[in-house]
């Protein structure tokens, strides 16, 4: 976190350190992988979605 803490979702992965493995596989595919979607409009899109969920990540 911005003041040294870890972030919910990596105390949550520390768990089960495959799982964070999983996760970063999705983010990457969804985030970087074929699409007729550019990365700045995936981020748009991100930040609509957390902002919906009342999600700050």
């Amino acid at each position: 976190g911005p003041r040294g803490e870890l972030d919910n979702i990596l105390r949550i992965h520390s768990l089960n350190p495959p799982s964070m493995e999983h996760h970063f596989v999705l983010y990457r595919h969804l985030m970087r992988g074929p699409s007729p979607l550019t990365r700045e409009q995936r981020e748009m899109i991100a930040v609509v979605v957390s902002a919906e969920n009342d999600c700050f990540y």
